[in-house]
């Protein structure tokens, strides 16, 4: 079985040549054909592997198979070959082009070395045929010792410290080490000088058989490179001097990281002795540069604008995870979204502020004496620098470790250091020159108290614009006070001067009084809009919306709505839903609509909010001075406000009109009687005593015109209809219709009053109610009973006691009731008498005193007859009378004959 696999699988692993091409064929096929020949002429094959083919011995194979397997693993053999051959024609087809160029590039190679062999070789020979130099005459050996080896040990270690010069200098930059490194350089400057001039030192090199300029050209090319390092050190130096200690860590929202590094007193002094020494810089003009390049790190802060557009609190949950593709936003909370521009421009005040106080406060530590005894940080190490290392000045024991530098210190942190041992002991202690009696090296208290004062009012002038322009991102009295009072607290313990203190204080009160301000006036220019726009918008929806919008507008339908009840699980002492459902059930007991109060929640909550603000500023304030200030220069924008409302009402009110709006004319008396009595806005908008009283008597004013006008429009137009209405009696149907009190169209018509009077709303000044109502109906009558009146007729005669009855409810003793009292009298028929008249009106108003409740005074002028009677406390105009036939107190049409045919339901 092994022999016929091993065949199978050798067959089927070699390619086929078709049309001089290799192919692989089908195995399946391969060994399909393969089997079906296999069991039609051999019944074996040969045991020859594949990896074995070349090594089979042909006796050994004709030995130990038959001819047939023989021939069959020649056929096999023959078909490994032709594919091995045509394998081998593609791959050298393929990289044929790849075989010439790496034969040409071998020949190229080899020519090459041949070459460099050959020139090699002649370089070899012209060495050989040059003559040896002489020997160098050694000079004459001194007390044993080798002086001439003692020079060139000199020679190297010059040669090394100016070598290596470059690359600690470039150490001591990166670490901004600039002390050091113009240390350094000024130290390789001499160096580069004693090897170069020998007049300057003690060894003198020619007299050793050594020309440092000739034999050795590299010291000049060397100095030359370390000579470029002055320009550079004297540039990041200044660089350098932008970066304060800054304790508050201020971080980008953009992009996370610090804005700037820390440095303090010790590099900042060490930075501007660099530029004394290697720029030679008076200590004023240190001062200056040093001033300028702080100008420079204070408007780049101050350059800082608050992006209000970033969406990071958009595009991510409350829980922390990014929004799924397709996903919803949620929306913002209102306290977490404000809470990213309080605390950047916080942040961003305090980074000025900071830096500000930095800089003052390293330039005085520096520059400034320290109690009139001591002289300045800067001034003591330059003592240090030019007294002798062995006996150092009581001063340079308080110095700093960084600012006591000296060559020994500095040559022993180079790598290397042993060889430098081998300096001259000028080298190893030299020190830079300071003239300490040059005016260059003092620095007059005077001039540095002017020049920080300088800038210090400078750089708060511009603070101040800056300040201004980040305050207005906030539109919050809270949130600025908030910032007021961190910065108060940070202010305080930044270390500065007491009067440097004040005077920052000072700015940031006067700034975010500004802005307190500007808020108000905003917010009392943007109610007074609101309000008008809102009033104008919902008189025309009144005047134009018909039966709809006046019953929006009834009080009393109001009254009858019910608000929708909190659910008991979401109840609670401090749910919003059950405090909106309490609100809504005070409104409708007071008859506030919700079309009144979205006009006036408008100006009612802009001065709530202020006067929140206000009690907000005086908790806790620390300076009574200021608020005090935001008092009076709000004051008079509060003033201006109540006159703008009382102005927009009365131009509303004024407004020309052919048919004057009942509607309209309703909800403008009630908006000025709110704004005159019950709204809390003219007590809470906080304007002046004198300009509160204005305004409340000129709302009421206003609301008494406003009601004048339409108590003269309703008036009319229900006499109008009253009129129209009125049916003429046929002449044969006087005699058999008697009347027995007023008629359906009288009390009709005072339905209709008694209506508008409701709608009118019913004030909760029971005192001002009942002249408003006695005005009315007084108004009603005199319309109504004067110029078309008839009365000739009886029901007119019983129509005008019942107004007389109505008019002497309120006084017996009015002029109107007496006129009515006596056109009865001239106009009474002889077969009646003025008595029965009466009694008549008397029972018709205790039949229709509930009907008209609104019409009939609070309390009646005369008391009821009985007072025992358990129905007197209801029925205030008395009891109607219970025996004889039942009068309806509305005229009701009598019933057909067919009214008993009509099929009712039976239980």
């Amino acid at each position: 079985m092994s022999r016929h696999s091993s065949a199978i699988s050798a067959s089927i692993s070699a390619p086929v040549i078709v049309n001089g091409h290799a192919t692989l064929q089908d195995p399946t096929k391969i060994a399909t054909r393969t089997n079906r020949a296999m069991s039609m002429s051999v019944p074996k094959a040969p045991p020859v592997h594949d990896g074995q083919t070349v090594d089979v011995d042909p006796d050994e194979l004709f030995a130990k198979h038959t001819i047939s397997e023989v021939k069959f693993a020649k056929q096999r053999l023959r078909a490994d070959a032709d594919a091995k051959q045509e394998e081998l024609r593609l791959m050298v087809g393929e990289r044929y082009r790849d075989l010439l160029q790496a034969s040409t590039s071998i020949i190229a190679i080899a020519s090459s070395s041949q070459r460099v062999k050959q020139a090699l070789e002649e370089a070899k020979e012209t060495i050989l045929l040059q003559e040896e130099p002489p020997l160098p005459q050694r000079p004459s050996v001194m007390n044993g010792n080798d002086a001439h080896l003692h020079t060139l040990q000199l020679l190297s270690a010059h040669m090394k410290l100016l070598l290596d010069t470059p690359e600690h200098l470039w150490r001591l930059i990166e670490r901004k080490k600039y002390f050091p490194a113009a240390w350094l350089f000024l130290l390789a400057r001499v160096v580069h000088r004693a090897l170069v001039r020998e007049d300057e030192q003690n060894v003198t090199w020619s007299s050793q058989g050594v020309d440092v300029l000739e034999e050795f050209p590299l010291v000049q090319r060397q100095w030359e490179t370390v000579s470029q390092f002055r320009s550079q050190i004297i540039h990041k130096a200044t660089l350098s001097l932008r970066e304060y200690d800054s304790p508050v860590e201020v971080r980008d929202h953009r992009h996370l990281s610090r804005l700037f590094v820390t440095n303090d007193k010790q590099d900042t002094c060490s930075t501007l002795l660099t530029l004394h020494l290697l720029d030679s810089r008076p200590l004023m003009e240190t001062l200056s540069v040093f001033l300028a390049q702080r100008s420079k790190t204070l408007h780049n802060l101050l350059a800082w604008k608050y992006d209000s557009d970033s969406v990071d609190s958009f595009t991510k949950k409350q829980n922390g995870y990014a929004l799924r593709s397709g996903e919803p936003e949620p929306k913002p909370v209102a306290s977490d979204f404000r809470r990213r521009p309080v605390k950047e421009i916080k942040e961003a005040t305090h980074t000025a502020l900071d830096a500000i106080s930095q800089t003052v406060k390293t330039a005085q530590r520096i520059f400034q004496e320290e109690d009139g005894t001591r002289p300045a940080l800067i001034r003591r190490v330059l003592e240090h620098i030019q007294t002798d290392s062995s006996n150092p000045p009581q001063t340079s024991q308080t110095l700093p470790t960084e600012l006591c530098l000296t060559t020994q210190t500095l040559l022993t942190t180079l790598p290397s250091s042993t060889h430098f041992l081998l300096l001259p002991p000028e080298l190893k202690t030299y020190k830079p020159y300071v003239d300490l009696n040059s005016s260059s090296t003092s620095v007059q208290h005077s001039q540095f108290a002017l020049k920080l004062n300088e800038w210090l009012q400078t750089s708060t002038t511009n603070l101040q614009k800056a300040v201004t322009r980040w305050f207005s991102e906030l539109h919050i009295v809270k949130e600025l006070w908030s910032l007021r009072a961190s910065t108060q607290r940070w202010l305080s313990a930044s270390g500065l001067q007491k009067d440097e203190v004040v005077q920052m204080a000072k700015i940031i009160d006067e700034l975010c009084r500004q802005r307190v301000v500007e808020i108000w006036k905003v917010k009392l220019v943007g109610s007074l809009d609101s309000f008008g726009r809102r009033l104008d918008s919902t008189l025309f929806a009144l005047a134009e919306g018909g039966k709809a919008k006046h019953k929006e507008a009834s009080p009393v339908g109001f009254l009858f709505q019910a608000p929708a009840v909190p659910s008991s699980s979401h109840s609670g002492l401090g749910d919003t839903s059950f405090q909106k459902y309490t609100t809504s059930l005070r409104r409708q007991l007071v008859g506030r609509t919700a079309m009144l109060d979205d006009v006036l929640s408008t100006l009612e909550s802009c001065a709530r909010t202020i006067r929140q603000d206000l009690a907000h500023v005086m908790t806790g304030a620390e300076s009574p001075e200021l608020v005090k200030q935001l008092e009076t220069a709000y004051k008079p924008d509060a003033d201006a406000l109540c006159a703008n409302v009382i102005e927009k009402l009365e131009k509303t009110a004024n407004t020309p009109e052919e048919v004057p709006n009942t509607d309209s004319l309703v909800f403008l008396s009630r908006v000025s009687d709110e704004l005159s009595s019950s709204s809390p806005f003219i007590s809470e908008i906080g304007c002046q005593p004198s300009v509160q009283q204005v305004f409340r008597s000129s709302t009421a004013a206003l609301h008494n015109r406003v009601v004048d006008r339409w108590r003269t429009s309703m008036v009319s137009s229900i006499v109008r209809e009253h009129r129209l209405a009125r049916r003429p009696i046929h002449p044969t149907l006087e005699g058999t219709l008697e009347p027995s009190g007023p008629s359906s169209n009288l009390v009709q018509s005072l339905l209709v009053l008694s209506t508008a009077i409701q709608d009118l709303g019913i004030p909760r000044n029971q005192t001002w109610q009942q002249p408003l109502v006695k005005a009315t109906l007084e108004h009603f009558i005199v319309g109504l009973t004067g110029g078309e009146w008839e009365n000739k007729d009886l029901q007119s005669l019983y129509d005008m006691a019942f107004l007389w009855k109505l008019a002497v409810l309120y006084d017996e003793k009015d002029d109107l009731a007496s006129q009515l009292d006596k056109r009865l009298r001239d106009n009474l028929p002889a077969d009646l008498d003025l008595d029965t008249l009466h009694k008549s009106a008397t029972d018709s108003l205790a039949r229709t005193q509930t009907l008209f409740a609104t019409l009939l005074p609070s309390q009646p002028s005369i008391p009821s007859s009985d007072s025992s009677d358990k129905f007197s406390a209801l029925m205030r105009f008395g009891t109607p009378p219970q025996e004889g036939q039942y009068q309806p107190a509305v005229e009701l049409a009598k019933p057909t004959s067919r009214f008993g045919l009509l099929l009712v339901g039976g239980t």
